[in-house]
C-alpha cells in the first residue's frame, strides 16, 4: 500500500471523526441545556449526516486496507491491529519508519505545550467556538501523523 494513500486514510479518519465529535457536542449541550433547565423540553437534535459520513468513508477505507493487508500477513489478528502505517517489507523500510516514528515522538514534544496553551484560548473563544477542544485535542494525532508522513516521504 503506498505511503500517501496511508497519508489520506489517517488524515481523513482524523478530520470525520472531529467532525462527527463536533455534531455529537452540540447534541450533548442541548441535552445539558435540558437538565439544567426543567421547564424546557428534553428533546435534542443531532446533525447526522457527519455521523454517517465518518462511518461510511471510515468503513469503506478500513476495509480496503485491512483486505489489502490481510492478502500479506495472512493473519486476520495481525492485519486488524497493526497499523499501516507500520508495515515495513525490508530492512530500509524498517529504518524509515524507525525514523519517522521517532520525529513523530519529537513532534509530540512541541506539539502537546502548544495544545496546552491552544487551550488557554478556550475561555476567550468559548461563546463563539463551543467545539473548540475537540478541534484542539485533534490536532496532536493530526500533527503526529503528518510528521510521520512526511518523514518517511522524505527519507
Amino acid at each position: 500500500m503506498k505511503i500517501g494513500f496511508k497519508a489520506f486514510a489517517s488524515t481523513t479518519f482524523i478530520v470525520l471523526f472531529g467532525w462527527s465529535m463536533i455534531a455529537m457536542f452540540d447534541g450533548f449541550v442541548q441535552l445539558a441545556d435540558a437538565f439544567h433547565n426543567p421547564q424546557s423540553s428534553l428533546g435534542i437534535t443531532i446533525t447526522v449526516t457527519p455521523i454517517l459520513a465518518a462511518l461510511v468513508v471510515i468503513g469503506v477505507l478500513s476495509t480496503m486496507t485491512f483486505l489489502k493487508k490481510r492478502k500479506t500477513h495472512h493473519s486476520w489478528t495481525k492485519a486488524f491491529f497493526l497499523p499501516p502505517e507500520l508495515e515495513e517489507a525490508d530492512e530500509r523500510e524498517r529504518h524509515i519508519t524507525g525514523e519517522a516514528c521517532r520525529n513523530a515522538y519529537i513532534a509530540m514534544w512541541y506539539g502537546f505545550p502548544l495544545v496546552t496553551v491552544l487551550m488557554f484560548v478556550y475561555p476567550f473563544v468559548s461563546e463563539l467556538i463551543p467545539y473548540y477542544p475537540i478541534m484542539v485535542l485533534l490536532l496532536l494525532p493530526l500533527i503526529q501523523s503528518l510528521v510521520f508522513f512526511i518523514s518517511w516521504k522524505t527519507a
